[in-house]
């Protein structure tokens, strides 16, 4: 009877209930599944077209298409067990990355299908393309050549809900920060904001008439509540 300890995830799947090993992996390995792994040449260089009109990854993903890794189900167990080296690289790297997530590389939260944890959020990959460069990580340019960042960078098309969240968010901390921000003639002022602006010792990036365009999109909560 084998001395090592095992661990193993009672996991909710499309399929039920299953017994899974291996915490590292996506879809997880089932407890009566055979060891055998594919061999190191399994791994393959992404489907750089199928990623560049994708856009979003998964953070695990998305790290490991960083180092020019196709993320299939088996790459970081094959990683694991044939390239310590490599698979070192890859848990640093999404270490940092799941640290910082929300806080130097965004998230798109309410995403379908997303779950509570780091690992199940969705990331931008053009951005963490350019996040892992400025943090000089090396081998990064066949992820910035697939995605064609220097090129066509692959770009989001904000919905309707997202832009009205960030207005939301935008007429609230003018409502609580900005003296004579609701005048009460025309509704919000812009003329309030750039003044608060300069006061902080702020430059605005955009003059008054942009602003101006941006306050008659925005609606009052209550009318937002409704939705």
């Amino acid at each position: 009877m084998s001395g090592i300890e095992k661990t193993y995830i009672l996991k909710h799947t499309a399929d039920g209930l299953r017994l899974l090993r291996d915490r590292d992996s996506d879809q997880g390995v089932a407890a009566d599944e055979p060891d055998d792994l594919p061999t190191p040449d399994t791994l393959v260089e992404p489907r750089w077209n199928h990623w560049y009109q994708r856009k979003l990854a998964r953070p695990w993903q998305a790290t490991l298409l960083g180092m020019n890794i196709e993320p299939i189900s088996n790459a970081r167990r094959i990683l694991k067990i044939h390239d310590p080296d490599r698979y070192q690289t890859y848990r640093d790297r999404l270490d940092i990355l799941q640290t910082l997530m929300g806080i130097e590389i965004g998230i798109y939260e309410n995403h379908v299908r997303e779950g509570d944890g780091a690992n199940e959020k969705y990331i931008e990959l053009a951005e963490y393309c350019r996040y892992a460069e400025s943090l000089e990580w090396p081998d990064m340019e066949a992820m910035r050549k697939g995605l064609r960042l220097d090129i066509e960078p692959p770009a989001l098309n904000l919905t309707a809900r997202h832009q009205n969240n960030v207005m939301g968010v935008l007429d609230a901390v003018f409502r609580c920060a900005v003296k004579g921000y609701m005048d009460g003639k025309s509704g919000r002022s812009p003329a309030a904001v750039l003044k608060w602006l300069k006061e902080n010792g702020e430059e605005s990036i955009v003059k008054e008439p942009t602003l101006r365009n941006w306050f008659k999109q925005m609606r009052d909560p209550d009318d937002r509540k409704q939705e």
